[in-house]
Formats: structure tokens, C-alpha cells, sequence
């Protein structure tokens, strides 16, 4: 039987993280727009709370939360801030990953852990490539081993973080043909030799994500690659829901931002005229419910993609996707809704909403995109392999 609703200690996370996102991100949050500055005291606000570990295993020292438990972390986080609620489900999905060849006996994920734990360590997981954008299963840049080391050649395009990260975790393809063992994963240091930072982020929302590129002609110990040469695509698989669950929930967050301000400005606006507050107008509580339903709708599948992936998840990827794509339509839409509803004041720069309009177009496009999530879904829903664009005849069903 499904079950949504939380426990205590898991209502506790999820409250500690508001606190935390209103007391500090909240008051930073335009300033960081504005400048597109690196949230360097947010990160170690939520280091501080105990909230940077969260995906990491009691065992080693983390928080040791379930992922429907981290999804509500994150959206609480992106009401506030949006960017650093991207920067920390980036670096969380890293620590998952990396939590899962710790518990195989991998010694350098272990290490870093420690570092995240005790020191607030940062980390960036790059994967989207300029050739083949969010797709991580299909990575060009290349991981080749000689000598004891793991040379990496290529780029890395939107990397969240780039520049202000203490490690990136970097796919690449390992050069087998079979698809078990065509992914390394290796824990690039900053400041290793051949590793360099292109700062190419400037965008319309989400400004302070530092989503920069990475190149990358490096040769790192052997050690580097975490679960060995050919072993990222099995940790991969595991470790993908803490990505594709961590975007959506931003986009959830956003979304609820953009509809508090829309509700408290319906409630607080008074029309001269009649004397009424813009509630009183049934017009106006029809787009409030809109955005109500789209809201309740996503977080949802929200939920029930984090639910399911807790126990299986690959079983759950199909329902990861709509989650997403729900989430990501629900930002868009109730931000275009809220903005229409408070009319020039949503418009001006002096309130929050014109930054969560903005910020909500980034779900949209990061990650697998909206119409490359619809094409998953098509297929899951078809019966297609999801890795293929051949649909396989009558008599092959």
C-alpha cells in the first residue's frame, strides 16, 4: 500500500529546512539574482543544519534521509532560493551516488563522503554535454586507463556549480560495447591538472547556479574512478532518482513561491471602486484554484516517484519522468498564472515573483526537457525501450 504522509522525524527535516530556507536563503535570494553570485554562505548555512549530508548513510556519518523525506527538503529550499536548491540536489545526487560504492567498499567515495560530512565539502556532478545535452546515459567524453591512472578527454556543458564545487563527479563513456559497462564515474579534485573552468553561465533565471563548463584533459590515480573502470553505469542506476526527483522538486518549490505571492497579493490588494480585496472576485478565485490544483497535482507525483524509488529504482523511472514533467509544467504555468493575477506589481523587480517567473523556465530545460520527457513517457507508456526509437512489429509484441 502506498503511503505518503510523513513521520515525524521526517515532518522534523522537512521543517528544519524551511526554517532554514527562510531565516537565510530567503533574505539573500535577490541579491544573488541580481548578481548571479555564487551562494557561498547559503551552502554553508545548510552544512550548518546538518542538511548537506542529508542523502548520505547514518553509517557514514550523514543524515541518512529517504528520498520522499530530501524531495520536500529541496522544494522548501527553491521557495526561498531557487539556484541553491538546484547547486544542493546536484551535489546531494552526487553523495548518493557516491554512498552507494561506499557501501561496496569503494575507499576514495568513502573519503569524500568524510570530507562532506565534517568539513561541508561541495560537490558538482557534471553530465549534460554540449552534444548530447541532459542525456546521461549516452556520454562522449571519453575515460581511458593506462598506466594506473584515468585519463578524461572532453567537455562538460552546464555544470551546476562549476567554479565553487570541491569535487565534480564526471561520467564518461569507458569504451566497452556493453551497456553495463560503458560509464566511469571519477571524482575529479578542483584544481587538478587539465581540469578548466569556463565561466559561460549568464541566463535568464536561476542565475546563481553557476552552471559553467568543464574541460577536461586529465589524468588522475585509478582511484579516482569510483566502483573502477566500466563500473559507473549499475551505481549510476541507483543513484539517478536523487537527480531526476531533485529537479523536479525544484521546480515544485518555485512554483509554490510564485502562487504564496499570488495568494497574499489577491488577499492584500483592495480595488478602490468596491472597496473589496481582489479575492472577492470570482475570476480571480478561478485562477487561484488553477494554480491550487496544478500544485497539489504535481507534488503528488512528486511524491509517489519518491515513494516508489525508495524501493525500486528502475521500476520507478517511468513514474520519475512524470514527475518531472509535471513538476516543470506546474512552475511554468503557475508562474504565468500568478504573474497574471497581480498584474504589474508580479511585473516589478521590487517583489519576488518576477524571479520565480524567470527561475521556472529553467526546469524546462534542464535535465531531460520537456519534450524529450513526453517522448519517455510515450514510450513507457507504448510498451518501447526507452533507448530506442524502433517500435518492434505485431508479431515482435
Amino acid at each position: 500500500m502506498v503511503d505518503l504522509s510523513l513521520s515525524p522525524a521526517q515532518q522534523d527535516l522537512v521543517d528544519q529546512a524551511a526554517a532554514v530556507a527562510r531565516r537565510a536563503l530567503a533574505e539573500r535570494a535577490t541579491e544573488h539574482d541580481r548578481t548571479a553570485r555564487f551562494p557561498a554562505e547559503n551552502i554553508a548555512d545548510l552544512h550548518a543544519a546538518g542538511l548537506l549530508d542529508l542523502l548520505v548513510p547514518e553509517d557514514l556519518g550523514g543524515g541518512g534521509a529517504d528520498l520522499l523525506t530530501w524531495s520536500l527538503v529541496v522544494a522548501e529550499l527553491a521557495q526561498a532560493c531557487g539556484s541553491t536548491a538546484l547547486i544542493f540536489a546536484m551535489h546531494s545526487g552526487a553523495t548518493h551516488l557516491l554512498s552507494g560504492a561506499a557501501a561496496a567498499g569503494d575507499a576514495m567515495a568513502t573519503r569524500v563522503l568524510g570530507e562532506v560530512t565534517a568539513h561541508g565539502k561541495l560537490l558538482a556532478w557534471g553530465f549534460s554535454e554540449p552534444g548530447t545535452g541532459g542525456n546521461i546515459l549516452t556520454p562522449q567524453l571519453r575515460a581511458t586507463v593506462s598506466d594506473g591512472h584515468v585519463r578524461l578527454a572532453g567537455t562538460k556543458a552546464f555544470c551546476t556549480a562549476a567554479g565553487h564545487a570541491d569535487y565534480y563527479l564526471i561520467n564518461a563513456h569507458s569504451g566497452e560495447e556493453e551497456f553495463r559497462r560503458s560509464q566511469t564515474m571519477t571524482l575529479v579534485p578542483a584544481g587538478a591538472d587539465g581540469l578548466t573552468v569556463k565561466e559561460t553561465w549568464d541566463a535568464l533565471g536561476m542565475r546563481a547556479n553557476c552552471a559553467n563548463t568543464l574541460l577536461l584533459d586529465s589524468a588522475l590515480p585509478a582511484e579516482h574512478a569510483v566502483g573502477g573502470h566500466g563500473g559507473g553505469m549499475p551505481l549510476l542506476a541507483s543513484a539517478l532518482p536523487a537527480l531526476v526527483l531533485g529537479l523536479a522538486a525544484a521546480s515544485l518549490g518555485v512554483g509554490k513561491a510564485a502562487y504564496e505571492f499570488a495568494t497574499g497579493h489577491v488577499l492584500r490588494r483592495t480595488l478602490a471602486p468596491t472597496g473589496q480585496s481582489l479575492a472577492a472576485f470570482q475570476g480571480v478565485r478561478l485562477h487561484v484554484a488553477d494554480m491550487a490544483v496544478t500544485l497539489h497535482t504535481a507534488r503528488l507525483a512528486l511524491l509517489h516517484a519518491a515513494w516508489t524509488a525508495s524501493r525500486d529504482a528502475l521500476e520507478a523511472l517511468p513514474m520519475m519522468n512524470i514527475a518531472k514533467y509535471a513538476c516543470n509544467k506546474a512552475a511554468v504555468t503557475v508562474a504565468d498564472t500568478a504573474m497574471q493575477v497581480t498584474g504589474g506589481h508580479g511585473y516589478l523587480r521590487a517583489n519576488p515573483l518576477e524571479r520565480h517567473y524567470r527561475d521556472a523556465r529553467a526546469g524546462a530545460v534542464m535535465g531531460a526537457n520537456l519534450d524529450a520527457l513526453r517522448d519517455m513517457i510515450g514510450k513507457a507508456a507504448l510498451g518501447i525501450d526507452p533507448r530506442s526509437d524502433l517500435v518492434p512489429t505485431a508479431g515482435e509484441r
